[in-house]
C-alpha cells in the first residue's frame, strides 16, 4: 500500500466517526448514541474495506471488538465516557505491549522486523550486535511510553472535560502523538545511519 492510500485510509478511519458524531449531536442526539453511531460507521467502513479489498485488517478487527465490547458497557452503565475511552485504552495496551516486551523478552519492534526479513540473519545480528539490541530496545521504549503517556492524559481529559469537546479533541491529540512518535523515528533512525 502506497504512502497515499494509508493517509487517505487514516483520515477515513479518524475523520468519519468524528464526524458523524458531531452530525448527530447536531441533529439533537444525546451523546452515548451519538458516539455508538459514529463507532457504528466506523465498523461499517472496516466491512466495507474488508470487502472491497477482500481482507481483513487485523488491527481493525481488534478495535471493532473493542468498540463493541465497550459500547455493550456504556449502554449497561448509561456512562458515554466508556464508550469515548476506546483509543486511550487501545493506545494504552499498545504502550503497556512495546515497553512490556522490552522488560520481559525481545523488544516488540525488533519482533515485527524480524518476521518479516531473514530470521535466521536477524537472529545472529540480535546474538552479536549490541547496538542493533540497543537500537530495538530504545524504539520500543520511546514509542510504548509516547503512547502510554497519550492514553494518560487522554484518559484525564476524558474524566475532565466535556463529552462534546473530547470526542473530538482525543482523536485529535492521538493523532499528534503518533505523528510526533513518527517524527521521533525518522529522526532517530536518520541519527543513527549518519554515525
Amino acid at each position: 500500500m502506497d504512502k497515499r492510500q494509508l493517509i487517505k485510509d487514516l483520515l477515513w478511519d479518524v475523520g468519519l466517526p468524528t464526524v458523524v458524531f458531531y452530525l448527530c449531536r447536531a441533529l439533537g442526539l444525546e451523546a452515548l448514541p451519538a458516539l455508538a453511531v459514529g463507532g457504528l460507521a466506523a465498523l461499517a467502513r472496516v466491512g466495507y474495506v474488508a470487502v472491497v479489498r477482500r481482507r481483513l485488517n487485523g488491527l481493525a478487527a481488534l478495535v471493532s471488538a473493542t468498540f463493541v465490547l465497550l459500547l455493550a458497557a456504556s449502554l449497561l452503565t448509561g456512562d458515554p465516557r466508556i464508550l469515548l475511552a476506546k483509543e486511550s485504552i487501545l493506545a494504552g495496551a499498545a504502550g503497556l505491549l512495546l515497553v512490556g516486551s522490552c522488560v520481559v523478552g525481545r523488544p516488540i519492534v525488533y519482533a515485527v522486523i524480524r518476521r518479516l526479513d531473514d530470521a535466521e540473519r536477524w537472529e545472529e545480528r540480535w546474538r552479536t550486535e549490541p547496538a542493533l539490541r540497543r537500537h530495538f530496545t530504545t524504539l520500543s521504549l520511546v514509542m510504548g511510553t509516547g503512547l502510554l503517556l497519550d492514553a494518560v492524559v487522554r484518559g484525564v481529559l476524558i474524566c475532565l472535560l466535556p463529552i462534546d469537546t473530547m470526542a473530538g479533541l482525543s482523536m485529535a491529540l492521538h493523532v499528534a502523538t503518533l505523528a510526533l512518535l513518527a517524527v521521533w523515528v525518522l529522526w532517530y533512525r536518520g541519527r543513527r545511519v549518519t554515525r
